[in-house]
Parts: C-alpha cells; structure tokens; sequence
C-alpha cells in the first residue's frame, strides 16, 4: 500500500510540471521541477547520468602483434549520499558490439564508496574499485575487492572561493587534489594471476574549469616501488570536458588514463590520443 501511495504521488507531482516549470533556471534539479525532496533521502541526496560511450582499446594479442577494439554502448552513474558527504557511487558500462577482438577482462561495473568532500580546504578518503567486474560471472567479486584501491586525497581552491581577476565567470576555478592510493593485492591485467601485495602509488591531480563549466585535467603519479608498477599504469593521465552538475543537462568527456608515459620512460602498451574514452551523458540530480 506504502509502495502504490509513492508512485501514485510521484506521478501526481509529475502531472503539475508545467512549460515555465521545466524551463525555469531557478529549477535546478528533479526535486525542484516536482516540489519533492525524494522520499526521506532528501534534497541533492541522489545523483547520476546516462547515456552512450566509445573508446578504442589497443591491447598486445601476442609478443608482436597488437589489436584495436572499437567498444561502444551504453553507460550509467549513480551516486547516492547516506549521510553528509558519505556516498557510494556506481558505473556501469553496457557492451553494444560483440566480436573475437573483445578483450575478456572489460569491466561492466566500478564501485566506490568513502567521503567526497568537494569543499575547499576538506579531505577525502574511502574505497574505490576498478577491477574487471563482469555480470557474466567470468570474475570473482570477492577476489576483485582485494584488489581496489583505498585512498585518502585533500581539496583545494587554488583561485580561492571570492571573485577575483583570474575568474572569468562564476564556475571558474583551479582545483588541485594532492592523494595516495594503497592496493592489499594486485595482478596481471587479466585479473587472473597474483603479481604482488601493498601497491603504493602516490598522485597529484588538477582540473581547471576555465569558463561557464568547460574544464581541462590532469594527473601525475608516481609508484613507490617500481616492480609493482605494470605495464597499463600511467605516469600521467589527462582528459577536458564539460559538467554541469544540475539536472537536465548534456555533459561530455574525454578522458586518457591508461599508459601514458614520460620520454624517459620505457612504453610497454600502445597507448595515444585515440585511446582516450569520450561519452556524451544527460545529467541528472535529486
């Protein structure tokens, strides 16, 4: 009964929505828009986005040859804060093309949870898990979350919070984001074989809005032991985009974060600009 008294209000709120309603500024996510808070979670409590994503992925299908997949589909973000800045967020990534190039270690879920405290001046800290997470049950769960990565990061303002020159609009900023990241256990990247334990990796990351929520990124990292440094782990990453954090917006990215390396460095993977990931997301905030 609960349950139909929900939905019948849900809807109800809905059929009020008028023209002005959804195309008024001062609506800036769905609770707006519908006069709800969502539930007991309330305001600003759930957000997300969906929609298409590429990126072509170059991996060495035996010592001499390397192969390019094309991987395109479908993606979705969740995020749901369960008290003050504490929330778990989940990706997932849905396949649209399937072929004997697919590499069988794809991920089609990540998952973090922790405090992500975007404030100036506030630390960050928690779990995050990047392994190949797979529906198909080709993976272990349990063994893959041996293998996140817990970390602690610090947020700052570098144009500071009060307009100034160096602002040339109001989302204009510089945030810089000192971090270390532990890993208990690592593998190969196939997620099969164990290749050592208390992976170490040290970072500095920045990403500057330069106007009206367009932004630019990038980050350094530097692994504390060498040997546990694998051949896809990046001595940079970068990526530009746009984000608009209210509801009803289209975002886009682009983002690099696989085997880039320095010059001086050796490159064991084939990795450039093309192997970047570009999505095109609808935005939307409870």
């Amino acid at each position: 009964m609960k349950k139909l008294l929900f939905i019948w209000s849900f809807f109800a709120a809905a059929s009020t929505v008028s023209a002005q309603d959804f195309y008024n500024p001062a609506n800036n996510t769905v609770g707006d828009l519908l006069h709800s808070s969502c539930c007991w979670l309330g305001q600003y409590k759930i957000s997300g986005s969906f929609g298409g994503f590429y990126s072509k992925i170059t991996y060495r299908k035996s010592d001499t040859e390397y192969t390019d997949y094309n991987r395109y589909g479908v993606s979705a973000n969740l995020t749901v804060k369960f008290y003050k800045e504490f929330q778990i967020r989940l990706m997932f990534y849905g396949d649209l093309n399937q072929n004997d190039k697919k590499p069988a270690w794809l991920s089609n879920l990540y998952y973090n949870i922790g405090n992500y405290d975007w404030h100036n001046k506030s630390f960050s800290y928690g779990y995050e898990n990047y392994q190949p997470n797979r529906f198909d049950g080709s993976y272990n769960f349990l063994e893959n979350m041996k293998r996140g990565f817990f970390f602690i990061s610090y947020n700052y303002y570098l144009l500071g919070e009060e307009k100034n020159p160096w602002k040339l609009d109001e989302t204009s900023q510089i945030y810089i984001t000192p971090f270390i990241r532990y890993q208990p256990e690592y593998t190969d990247r196939y997620g099969e074989k164990i290749l050592g334990h208390h992976k170490i990796i040290l970072g500095y990351a920045a990403r500057y809005v330069i106007w009206n929520n367009f932004y630019v990124e990038a980050a350094l990292y530097y692994y504390t032991s060498e040997k546990s440094k694998m051949p896809w782990d990046p001595d940079f990453t970068y990526g530009f985009g746009y984000f608009n954090w209210r509801s009803f917006k289209i975002n886009f990215s682009y983002g690099n974060w696989i085997a880039n390396r320095f010059p001086w460095n050796e490159k064991e993977m084939k990795n450039d600009f093309t192997n970047g990931e570009l999505k095109l997301l609808l935005h939307f905030i409870w």
